[in-house]
């Protein structure tokens, strides 16, 4: 009877370390749902600003080209420095989710 007892204790144990793997993994995915969706909502703005700035781009004269021209080239600058840094996070994000799931076992 207390070798049942022990193993239902040790069954019990295992359940509530499942039970705290299978939150933070609902946790990560989360997290990497809100950091896919920051990366789309960014590239959605980045291509509403880019077509803003090219009909701009086409109705403009010679000198104000060049600063339509000047202003695209830094958005995109911008842009690309946001997606670096939202992919960062993203990556960092997966590496805690495999060190959860190999410091597990």
């Amino acid at each position: 009877m207390a070798l049942f007892a022990l193993l239902g204790a040790g069954q019990l144990a295992s359940g509530a370390e499942v039970a705290a793997a299978a939150g933070q993994a609902a946790a990560g995915v989360a997290e990497m749902q809100r950091l896919l969706g920051q990366v789309k909502d960014q590239r959605d703005q980045m291509i509403s600003a880019h077509e803003s700035l090219a009909r701009e781009l086409r109705e403009a004269g010679e000198e104000q080209r060049k600063a339509i021209l000047e202003r695209m080239q830094e958005k995109k600058r911008e842009f690309e420095a946001a997606q670096s840094a939202l992919h960062k996070q993203i990556r960092e994000e997966q590496r805690r989710q495999r060190q959860a799931v190999t410091g597990k076992r």
